[in-house]
């Protein structure tokens, strides 16, 4: 099993190592910057001083004719003694402290400040630095790497600067990254808390994060996720309550009347038998309409499309479930003449129309009336369904194409297995269509859907 490393762990390396590379590299870039600065400053300045000391010694072997007694250009006597046996001792120094070497034409070092004198020079080094009198080199003088103590007291303030300033600058940043990591870690530690509750099946309250960037967009969405689970467990919780007792009743019906022809006090006639089938028929449609939904959820239920003249349609629904019916209310079909046909799977559009009428004659009285009118609206077909009945309160409109939603009673006087209208609804969305409800201003209730033509 492989090792798990905390995320704290991670950004905290990540914080260090890039911290640390940074600093590194600055420091780097502005000690070579300093360095190569310097460096072209020593270099310009031993320029300088070989432009000077050449025109000196030029001018002095020009006037003298050899380097005899050059020595006292660089040199002077600062004290003059004798010794025990009774030599003159002189005490010089340098004039000039710049390390130098002096070479005669042939090449060889007769003064030095090192102790090179007596060496051939090579020719890349009489090439560097000859010494021309009347055009003729007379002789080759090197001015020597050195360093002025103060330059490099100077460059080493700069290096140590760079490197107290790298050192600041990493502790500051280290600091820093402590927080951001602190701050990260500290919704993520909240959102992961609330998140174990729920996968224990516990839907914590809000999730309040004191953040104001993603952090805080992200425990919006949390909440919100939250919201919908709990909604959708409470419907979950209500669907399952409306299933069993919408199976329970027809199953009490089957059950009760078999017991009665079974103990003998029904006899088995077509007449005790009709109802048992009867309620057989509805379970069956509750069945199907429960598949249906699922299938239509899950994003696999098929459709069968043709070209559908819808009006045609819905007068077809109309003449087969008004007629059935010993007392219904007026129903007039209102469509343009100039719609085409558009591309719908018949059987499940014939459905939504015939569940939306069916609604409509159940809560709309026998001398009311209901209208269904057809039209286009910019590459939609739109159909209303109206009718006159009570129509709905405000705080059921957004609900009632849930499952067995059952709201106001006054829209509520009949029976229905309250799966129509989310049928409904499954069936326009999956047509790529939409369907809403809402109250007529005259009266009564207007569902209306629409489905693309094309």
């Amino acid at each position: 099993m492989k090792r798990r490393f905390p995320l704290a762990f991670k950004l905290g390396l990540a914080f260090f190592i890039t911290i640390v590379f940074s600093v590194a590299l600055v420091y780097f870039l502005t000690e070579r910057s300093v360095t190569q600065r310097f460096d072209r400053y020593r270099e310009q300045q031993r320029k300088e001083i070989f432009t000077l000391f050449s025109r000196q010694l030029s001018v002095y072997y020009e006037q003298n004719g050899s380097w005899r007694g050059v020595d006292r250009l660089f040199y002077r006597v600062v004290e003059t003694r004798r010794d025990e046996d009774g030599k003159v001792v002189e005490n010089i120094v340098a004039i000039y402290n710049i390390p130098l070497s002096l070479a005669n034409e042939e090449g060889k070092v007769f003064l030095s400040t090192k102790p090179d004198i007596g060496r051939r020079l090579t020719q890349a080094e009489i090439d560097r630095g000859p010494i021309y009198v009347n055009g003729v080199q007379v002789g080759t003088l090197l001015i020597l790497d050195f360093v002025d103590p103060d330059e490099a007291a100077i460059l080493a303030s700069a290096r140590r600067s760079a490197l107290l300033g790298g050192g600041i600058a990493t502790l500051l940043a280290l600091v820093l990254a402590l927080f951001l990591i602190a701050q990260i870690l500290s919704p993520l530690r909240t959102l992961g808390a609330v998140t174990e509750q729920v996968a224990r099946g516990v839907l914590p309250d809000k999730v309040r994060l004191r953040t104001r960037d993603e952090f805080r967009g992200l425990g919006e969405s949390f909440d919100r996720m939250v919201d919908n689970l709990r909604r959708s467990e409470k419907l979950r919780e209500t669907m399952t309550a409306d299933i069993a007792h919408e199976l329970r009743t027809p199953v009490t019906i089957i059950q009760g009347t078999l017991e009665a022809i079974l103990d003998g006090i029904y006899e088995p006639t077509a007449q005790t038998i009709a109802p048992i089938y009867e309620e057989t028929l509805h379970l069956g449609r509750l069945i199907d309409d429960l598949r249906d939904l699922a299938l239509a959820e899950a994003g696999e239920l098929r459709l069968l499309k043709e070209q559908t003249d819808i009006g045609q349609l819905v007068r077809q629904v109309v003449e087969a479930a008004v007629p059935s019916m010993d007392e219904a209310p007026n129903v007039e079909v209102i469509a343009e003449e100039e719609l085409g046909p558009i591309p719908v799977d018949p059987k499940r559009i014939r459905q939504v129309i015939a569940n939306l009428l069916s609604n409509a004659l159940r809560y709309t009285p026998t001398s009311g009336r209901i209208e269904i009118s057809i039209h286009g609206a910019e590459g939609e077909v739109e159909v209303h369904v109206s009718d006159s009945g009570p129509g709905i309160s405000p705080e059921d409109l957004p609900r009632v194409f849930e499952r067995f939603y059952r709201g106001d009673p006054a829209r509520n006087r009949s029976g229905g297995s309250g799966l129509g209208l989310a049928i409904a609804r499954q069936w326009v969305e999956a047509h790529g269509g939409r369907i809403w409800a809402e109250n007529n201003r005259t009266g009564g209730a207007r569902f209306t859907f629409r489905l693309p033509t094309a």
